[in-house]
């Protein structure tokens, strides 16, 4: 995944700093590490709104990421073996699957959280059988300009 959302790393770290990005800790609520570490990932693979003159001409979708939980794992980490033990050869590429499928849990559960909290929003379900990802808008703006990115969106992917 390239780097290619600085605004929208900002825009989340601004998030943070306003404690939008939180979980029920006990009988409070404190901030979530795994949903920052999520929606900076997010944010930083996807393009910047108003996207620039080089994003218009690659038809670039903004603040839009389709890149899917287990690429999300593998960035962050969460898949890496513990021992030599644990690779199992998928495909011709070494993977650990009890821990892609962990990894992909604690994601969806973060994700899940952060569609609550009104972060991020599903606009296309993925489908294992064609195996595409899902479609994650990221709505990190005003509610303003989250309308506008979405239609922009969605139009732009004819849903």
């Amino acid at each position: 995944m390239e780097f290619v959302g600085y605004r929208n790393a900002r825009l989340v770290d601004g998030l943070a700093g306003t404690g939008r990005i939180m979980t029920r800790h006990g009988e409070g609520r404190t901030f979530d590490p795994l949903q920052y570490a999520v929606l900076m990932k997010m944010a930083i693979g996807t393009y910047d709104w108003p996207l620039d003159e080089q994003a218009q001409k690659k038809n670039a979708l903004p603040r839009t990421y389709t890149f899917g939980w287990l690429a999300l794992a593998q960035d962050l980490g969460m898949t890496l073996p513990d021992s030599a033990d644990d690779i199992i050869v998928v495909s011709g590429e070494p993977r650990v699957p009890k821990k892609e499928t962990l990894a992909i849990q604690r994601i969806c559960k973060a994700a899940k959280r952060l569609e609550e909290a009104g972060l991020i929003k599903c606009i296309r379900k993925g489908n294992v059988q064609r195996k595409n990802n899902a479609a994650w808008l990221l709505t990190i703006g005003d509610p303003e300009e989250n309308r506008e990115v979405e239609r922009y969106v969605r139009a732009h992917m004819y849903l």
